[in-house]
Formats: C-alpha cells, structure tokens, sequence
C-alpha cells in the first residue's frame, strides 16, 4: 500500500535551502563580450584602437579616439547554438536560436578650440552593452549504473532527518523506508542499469549600462574612466528522467523526471580606466583595468519537483520552491593591447586580458558559503584572452574585417584543464560615409565542456562530453554629427 505522505514543519525550518554554489559564482562572473557589428568582426581585439563604443568594454580610454559625436545601435544578433554530446556512449545533439538587441551607444564628443591648450577634445558616452549571452540547451542521454538517487540515499541513511531532495524522492516512493525499519532507507534504482536523459536550458544575459568619459592630449596620450552597471537576468531549467534500461519496471515504477528551475537577477556596480598612448604615428597601445563587480542583492528563486509514473497508470508528485537573496563579487579585469595604423587605410591588433575566477566570492548576511568560496579557490584560476584583428579600407566606403580570439580555460585542476576553452573566428564587412555608416559580422565559436548530472557525495560520477559551437550574425546602424 501506499505510504502516507507527511511535511515534516520541522523540516522547513531547519534546512534552509542555498542553492548557490561555486558552479553560480563563475557562472556569473563569465563574460563573453557582444558588441557592435565592427567591433565583432574585427576580432573584438579594439582596446588600442578605440573610436567604437563597444571598445569601451575593455578599454574605456578607447572613447578619446572619437573625433566626432557618435550614435550606433545594433538591431540584430542572431545567433544558433549546437550542442553534441556524449554520455556514457549515448550521443545527443540539441540547437537553439536566439534573436537580441546587444548594443546602444552615445559618444559626444567636444573639441577645445583654445589654442593654449594641448587638450583637444573632451568625450562623453552613455549606453549597454552584452557582457554575455546565456542562451543555449543542452541535451544528455545514456546508460549509466549509477542513480541520481545514490546520494540521497546515502544522504538518508546517515543522517537524522531527510534532506529537501530526499523528502521529495521519499514523497514519490522513489526513496522508501526498509521493511520494519523506519530508519533504513532503499531506492529500486539503486545498482540498477539506467537509462538517463535530461535537458538543460539557460535563457537570459548581463547587460552592461556604461557612463564614460574621456579625453585626448595632443593626440597622443587618450584617457578614459567610466562606471558600468551590469544588469543579470538568468534562468536555468533542467529535466532528468531516470528509468531502468531494459524499460522493465522497478518495484512499480517506469521512471521518474526531477525538474529544477533556477532564475536569478541583480545588479551591480564596477569602476573602469584606462589609457592609450600613441608615441609615433602608425602605433598605439593600451592599458585597461576594471574592478571586481559587486552584485549587492541577487535575488534567486529555486524550483524542485519530483514525479514518479507508476505502471497503474497513477503519478506521484512532489515539489518545494525558495526564494533567497546573495551578493557576488566577481573578479577583477585587466587588459594590455597594441594597434599598428597602416596609411590610415588599415589596422592590425592584438589585445590580451587576465581574469582570476579564483577571486570570485559569495556572501550573505545569514550564511557564510566558507565551502562554497573554498570551492571557488581550489576549482578555479586564471583565464587569459588573446584577441587578434585587422580592417581594412578597399574604397572610401567599404571596409572588411577579420579577426580571431581565444580564451584559456579556467579551472584550476590538472584533469578540467582541457575543458572550457574556447575560440573564436570572425569577419565582416563595412560602409561608411561622413554621416552614416552600417556594418555586419559573423562570428563561428568552439569550445568544449563537461557537464555532470549530479554528485554522489564528494565525487562526481560520469559527465556528459559537450562540443558547443555557435554562429552568430550582428548588424549595426550608425551615425555620426
């Protein structure tokens, strides 16, 4: 017969639920920089190049390059994404298309006309940029003998009262007491041959509002500093389905599917400045800095649920949800770049950037996360960008652009070293009066990562090997007064 279900109050008050973790932390201190169409397609390499609002991004002295006013605004970024993955021998591949707007920007630029001054122009600029694109899904099958169900039985069985995943397994008969004894707990699926599938979905972004302001000094040394405002809006969904693979049924059971949803949003605060100096004609180069971004009030809503569909033809059903507030503070950014000006026809850059995940901590006013900013520490590292690119002018309207970027991968352990590295290739073209000017790019991207379904105490088990690429096209509309 069927147990009765109970909600122990007790329970609620004493397990407080933190789905933060160290994953969240350095998912959210990402960036992954998407900008105007030029910007794009010049290989995002502009931080000693300057007189593009996107370049403000890495470089806000970039700004002093604008000899006159400026607005540009990026309509169209297209992008698909393609995941193939392989688990455990079991292959999937899932595909997602998403539209946004990524870029608005205003530069005012004013020029000082006193003769006595070497100052010749002061810049002011307002606008957003896409700091990164979350949007992709992520699709997993295979057999596995292992269950998501191992460590909350463990959990279960050496603890005094079950945890929030255990209560909602144990609601839905996936977890079930011993035959009497009510301590001692088992799962049908324990040491069983499964089949697994799941789906994982993120949607959303960080956008940055950005306040520059800059100057240029004979026309060689430009200086800028700004504020940025990052605004998150992320949502995570993720469906696991765990049944036996043979397709026989366990103990009643045909399966059952856990649905977690996770949307977090927030804002925060960082400071930029930055220089490039121009000792002679045909060469610049640049310094930028940016500091750690301080997400004050993350506001985070979780969502678990357990169904189980039994061979009656009857479903169980169980599902808890919390809302719980954190800050961040990711690390902070610096870049070094050099531009070579050919004829003032062309240029070819190249613009390098350091980031430390290892920097990033969680923390709130009731919970320490020391474990999870521990975590942090020891998964994490440093990061290095290196970003070429080169334009050229074929007419006096028609430009073309090439560029390439690649970015290390971030952890910090020997065996994770090979994953989340990333490149990146583009091109794209140009046409620019005096007034008004339109610019598209494409951008191919590669990268690979591993993806684990769960934990079972302190080890992971199997994960799911992803190969992620993704094209992108961007279109931008300017004009200059």
């Amino acid at each position: 017969m069927k147990k009765i279900l109970f909600i122990a109050i007790s329970l609620c008050i004493s397990y407080a639920l933190i789905g933060q973790n160290d994953y969240e932390a350095f998912l959210f201190s990402q960036t992954d920089y998407v900008g105007t169409a030029r910007y794009m397609g010049a290989g995002r390499a502009f931080g000693a190049v300057g007189g593009d609002f996107s370049s403000l991004i890495s470089n806000p002295a970039a700004i002093g390059l604008f000899k006159k006013s400026e607005l540009s605004f990026t309509p169209m970024s297209l992008s698909i994404h393609e995941n193939e993955t392989n688990y455990n021998g079991g292959e999937r591949i899932s595909k997602k298309m998403k539209y946004a707007v990524p870029q608005v920007g205003l530069v005012i630029s004013s020029q000082i006309l006193k003769e006595e001054s070497r100052w010749r122009y002061w810049h002011f600029g307002f606008g957003y940029n896409r700091l990164k694109d979350y949007n992709n899904s992520v699709g997993i099958e295979g057999v596995t003998n292992s269950s998501f169900t191992d460590p909350l039985l463990a959990s279960a069985n050496n603890s005094a009262s079950l945890g929030l995943d255990a209560q909602l397994a144990f609601d839905t008969w996936v977890l079930d007491t011993i035959p009497g004894n009510s301590s001692m707990y088992w799962s049908p699926f324990h040491n069983k041959d499964l089949y697994q599938k799941a789906t994982v979905t993120t949607s959303g972004a960080i956008d940055e509002i950005t306040i520059n302001f800059g100057g240029n000094y004979n026309d060689q040394l430009f200086i800028g500093a700004g504020l940025g405002f990052p605004i998150l809006d992320i949502t995570q969904r993720t469906t696991f389905n765990e049944s036996a693979a043979d397709g026989q049924p366990l103990s009643g059971i045909t399966d059952y599917t856990v649905m977690t949803k996770q949307h977090n949003t927030g804002s925060g605060i960082n400071f930029k400045m930055g220089l490039i100096y121009q000792p002679v004609s045909f060469f610049r180069f640049g310094l930028g800095f940016q500091t750690p971004t301080f997400f004050w009030n993350i506001k985070d809503y979780y969502y678990r649920s357990f169904t189980s569909n039994w061979t009656d033809n009857t479903d169980e059903f169980s599902e808890y949800e919390n809302n719980y507030r954190f800050a961040l503070t990711t690390p902070l950014k610096a870049n070094l770049s050099a531009a070579f000006i050919i004829k003032k026809r062309a240029f070819v850059s190249a613009e390098y950037e350091l980031t430390d995940y290892s920097l990033a901590k969680l923390s709130a006013d009731d919970y320490s996360f020391n474990t999870e900013n521990e975590d942090i520490v020891n998964k994490y590292g440093l990061s290095h960008s290196f970003r070429l690119g080169g334009e050229v002018a074929l007419t006096q309207l028609l430009y073309l652009r090439a560029g390439y970027n690649f970015i290390t991968s971030p952890y910090k352990l020997e065996d994770s070293k090979k994953l989340a590295s990333a490149h990146y290739a583009s091109a794209g073209f140009g046409i620019r009066s005096k007034r008004v000017f339109f610019d598209m790019a494409y951008v191919f991207g590669f990268s690979k990562d591993d993806y684990w379904l769960y934990r079972n105490g302190n080890n992971y088990v199997d994960p799911a090997h992803i190969n992620h690429t993704y094209h992108r096209v961007i279109a931008t509309l300017g004009f200059k007064f």
